[in-house]
């Protein structure tokens, strides 16, 4: 499980960026500890890489959440 401070340091995205995420339900977290830190695991790490690869190409968010709710 890696934490939200260990993501950013990996992919250069803010903290901010993944609460968005979340908030719009394209990204949850795997686990919240009981003080209601974000964790993520390989899982959704690898969704979080799907994610950055989409918007690279210039796909809006809600077109990605789309895509990653198709499983072909």
């Amino acid at each position: 499980m890696k934490t939200v401070s260990q993501i950013t340091q990996l992919t250069g995205i803010s903290a901010r960026t993944l609460q968005y995420y979340d908030e719009i339900d394209l990204l949850k977290p795997s686990e919240l500890t009981h003080t209601g830190y974000r964790l993520y695991d390989d899982n959704a790490l690898q969704k979080l890489q799907q994610i950055l690869f989409f918007k690279e190409l210039g796909f809006k968010l809600k077109e990605i959440n789309e895509f990653l709710g198709q499983p072909d």
